[in-house]
């Protein structure tokens, strides 16, 4: 054999030797239920069809007493005769505009409470003993009292509202403000930022995310505290509306107005939750990069 074919022979069998072996393809695998969508509907469905099917058996049959806690068919007929009634068009508009009102003024105090205190801690320290005392208070039963004081109106109610709001907004936006990273407020001292620019660069951002925790939780405390007032005594509302059916023990149209107002409730917050993830996209966009 010449040199030329034990050189060629060579240069052959180190190329061989060199090129990448082929990537064996791994199986694909299925995703786990919790990550298929479809599937954990269906599984809403199933649940939500076998508590619904022994719930009306039982009813239905006697094995518990339907005056009680009555049975999904019966409660459905009282939905129906509900909607077409002043259900929703006095009742639950009532009630939820106490809400927004209570709210909506609570959650601009609240916030506003929150920011001017973080920028004075002499007045942080001065007021907090008496924020921490008034929250201590039981809002609900505060309720006579706001009553008393200011009649069984729409006033009274957007007070119960508010005052339950404005602690849990005011706690959230106060842990969001302490959670900012001290190295970014570093940062912005050594590059020259004014106060305002670190308030408004720095400060704000890292705060949102708690803001929009305590904001969630403050519209579910608001409404709380309005269908409790109403529940005491009041003109219109949800919480009458359920005081009424609780004493002539009518359970059907009590659940279903508990069930109006779950799934008003629930839709409300879901917007909120669609408005929060707008918002605060650029957060999780952060975190998906800096994992990369």
């Amino acid at each position: 054999m010449t040199q030329l074919e034990q050189g060629l022979r060579m240069a052959k069998h180190n190329e061989v030797a060199a090129s990448p072996t082929k990537a064996i393809e791994a199986p694909k695998r299925r995703k786990p239920l919790a990550d298929r969508p479809l599937a954990v509907v269906a599984g809403w469905i199933v649940l939500a069809g076998l508590m619904g099917g022994l719930w009306e058996w039982a009813g239905r049959s006697g094995q518990v007493n339907p005056l009680f806690i009555s049975y999904p068919s019966a409660i459905g007929r009282a939905l129906l005769k509900g909607l077409h009634g002043d259900l929703i068009t006095v009742d639950a508009r009532y009630t939820f505009v106490a809400v927004f009102l209570g709210f909506a003024g609570a959650a601009v105090l609240g916030i506003a409470v929150a920011f001017a205190l973080a920028q004075n801690a002499y007045l942080k320290k001065v007021v907090d003993p008496f924020l921490t005392a008034l929250n201590s208070l039981p809002r609900v039963a505060l309720a006579p009292l706001f009553l008393m004081w200011f009649g069984i109106g729409l006033f009274s109610h957007v007070l119960m509202a508010a005052s339950l709001t404005f602690f849990v907004v005011l706690a959230n936006t106060t842990a969001g403000i302490e959670s900012v990273d001290q190295d970014h407020l570093l940062l912005a001292r050594l590059q020259g930022a004014t106060r305002w620019q670190t308030f408004r660069l720095f400060i704000v951002p890292s705060a949102l995310p708690g803001i929009f925790v305590g904001l969630e939780l403050g519209f579910i405390f608001g409404t709380l505290g309005t269908v409790s007032g109403e529940m005491i005594v009041g003109e219109h509302g949800l919480g009458v509306r359920l005081s009424r059916d609780a004493g002539i023990f009518d359970t059907a149209d009590y659940f279903g107005t508990l069930f109006a107002l779950v799934v008003i409730s629930a839709l409300l917050t879901f917007c909120f939750q669609i408005t929060k993830n707008r918002l605060l996209g650029w957060q999780r966009l952060h975190v998906v990069q800096k994992s990369h």
